[in-house]
């Protein structure tokens, strides 16, 4: 869907139009060209603020005479529309509470790249410790996109990074929650009051760190699959500020005799609680199922880990999800002393032509998580095959839990893949060949 802004840029920030019949002029033709485009949904006079009354009012008319389908919002954040903003690390469960209300059109969060692509295209004498050469790839040092609520997140929950593997591990856990708590607070108020949320933004062409959900080089990094998680149609979910467990059915379809159920564990593998309950989601809607007592469960624990699972009838898992979750900032450093877990895989490639498959079975074979797992496809020089879509990727799995993921990419004689690497939060890195 396209949110399609015409040419103003920031009032009171940016010049305005000289000549507004060019304006229109232009305006028109744009119109005429993509009036029957159907991804446009929304015709917008100017970003953050409105356009002088000549343009506005020229922008109206021609959308109602050449159009007449699509809504014309003269600004892009201003008129019954939420602010933009934030562009910095919050606390994920305020996109439950002060950030839930209306539509969205900018929001933001550091994105830091992948240990491997960052590697790529950071000069080996500028990686570690943070330089100047960050700064020109968006990690700021104030401003909007200011970095010093993330930098002091880290050290509050795992302790200051000791170098750019321990950073860069450290950052895609606060990646992961925090964009997924971006849409699944969206969710939480699906659609009163929450309307929409758009991201700022999605894919650079100039290396980035935050921001994105992908990359320049197609190497994604957790940010992506967090906000796949957190977007898919049917989709089970966990609401930080209250405990309540949710099922948000974006299809049209109704789902009778659906079963929600949650455990939730220590650290060391011990049940703390069980709870299930069958119930039928409505079509696109959010479905309450049943509040989990976490103040009561972290009052105890200080941390526990979350799994989710939501089954058809039938029994057939339709969605699950996976949280850590702690009492406070400082006791997500217990996970820093989680045992090194114990994950298998094998993989295996087809190939049809120019395209090839890698299907990856993983298994925790071991009797503590295995979190936050990333999969990278090698060639036979161990270069990372690019570009390669993963159905899924950045994974946790509990004891004795196993997941299958696809791997898709175009093959040929300089690309092939043979090998796969796995690192994760508590797992260091593993080489699985590839039959």
């Amino acid at each position: 869907m396209v949110w399609n802004d015409f040419w103003e840029s920031t009032q009171n920030y940016n010049v305005e139009a000289q000549d507004p019949d060019l304006f229109l002029r232009n305006a028109r033709d744009t119109i005429l060209r993509f009036q029957n485009h159907p991804s446009i949904v929304v015709w917008c006079g100017r970003n953050e603020g409105v356009p002088q009354p000549i343009i506005n009012e020229g922008l109206a008319r021609l959308i109602r005479t050449l159009d007449g389908t699509r809504y014309y919002s003269p600004s892009s954040n201003e008129i019954e529309l939420q602010h933009s903003g934030p562009y910095k690390y919050v606390d994920p469960a305020l996109y439950n509470t002060s950030l839930n209300h209306g539509f969205s059109v900018e929001t933001g969060t550091p994105s830091f790249s992948t240990l491997e692509s960052f590697r790529a295209w950071i000069p080996e004498e500028d990686q570690w410790p943070i330089s100047d050469d960050w700064a020109h790839h968006d990690w700021h040092q104030g401003g909007n996109g200011d970095m010093a609520p993330f930098m002091a997140q880290i050290q509050t929950q795992f302790g200051a990074p000791t170098s750019l593997e321990d950073f860069e591990r450290k950052a895609q856990m606060l990646d992961y929650v925090d964009h997924r708590a971006i849409f699944e607070g969206m969710n939480a108020h699906l659609w009163m009051p929450n309307t929409g949320r758009l991201l700022w933004m999605t894919q650079p062409a100039w290396p980035s760190n935050t921001w994105q959900i992908m990359t320049h080089d197609y190497d994604t990094q957790a940010s992506y699959y967090a906000v796949k998680k957190a977007c898919e149609p049917l989709h089970i979910q966990l609401d930080f500020s209250t405990g309540a467990v949710s099922v948000v059915n974006t299809t049209i379809r109704p789902l009778p005799e659906l079963v929600i159920s949650a455990n939730v564990y220590s650290l060391d593998n011990r049940l703390l609680l069980h709870q299930d309950l069958k119930k039928d989601a409505s079509p696109n809607a959010i479905t309450d199922g049943f509040v989990i007592d976490l103040n009561g469960i972290l009052d105890a624990n200080r941390i526990v880990l979350i799994k989710l699972e939501l089954r058809g009838s039938s029994g057939t898992m339709l969605s699950d999800n996976f949280y850590w979750l702690a009492a406070d900032g400082a006791s997500y450093r217990a996970l820093n002393r989680i045992a090194a877990s114990s994950l298998s895989a094998t993989a295996k490639s087809a190939r049809s032509g120019d395209h090839a498959r890698v299907q990856v079975q993983l298994r925790n074979a071991g009797s503590t998580v295995s979190l936050l797992d990333k999969l990278t496809l090698l060639d036979t020089n161990g270069q990372r095959v690019l570009p390669a879509y993963y159905s899924d990727n950045y994974v946790s799995l509990l004891p004795g839990e196993s997941l299958m993921i696809d791997i898709e990419y175009s093959a040929n004689a300089t690309s092939e893949a043979s090998k796969l690497a796995i690192r994760g939060w508590n797992m260091a890195t593993e080489i699985v060949s590839i039959e």
